[in-house]
């Protein structure tokens, strides 16, 4: 069974870590050693062999429906070049896998986030 696709974006809640680069702050997932790119989308791979997201796997990008769901990622183990963590919303597009308290999609794009103003400017390539 595959993930059903959408033309239109879905609209979800997650959070990122605040990374230092050479080419400046970047978002970057939590979980795994991915900065996102800055005007074009995200794209999820899966290191399994198959087409992300898959239904059978836990792969794709995560955006839950509630902000409130991913309220715990905002405290962890950071890496040394992390400066902060956001919240903010994601839009979700292309390969969609539906669960209780979300989504998991093919690609994805950040939509706005909660951040002071000098790190809100910071982060301006991404609107």
């Amino acid at each position: 069974m595959s993930a059903p696709d959408y033309a239109e974006a879905l609209i979800g809640w997650r959070v990122w870590c605040v990374v230092e680069t050479r080419a400046g702050l970047r978002l970057a997932s939590v979980i795994h050693e991915h900065a996102w790119p800055v005007a074009h989308e995200t794209v999820a791979r899966c290191d399994n062999g198959h087409e992300a997201p898959d239904p059978a796997c836990a792969c794709g990008i995560h955006a839950a429906r509630e902000p409130a769901a991913v309220l715990s990622y905002l405290h962890g183990r950071d890496e040394p070049r992390t400066v902060a963590r956001v919240l903010g919303r994601v839009q979700l597009w292309g390969r969609v896998v539906e669960h209780a308290g979300g989504w998991r999609a093919e690609r994805a794009y950040p939509l706005d986030f909660v951040a002071d103003a000098e790190l809100a400017r910071a982060l301006d390539a991404y609107a």
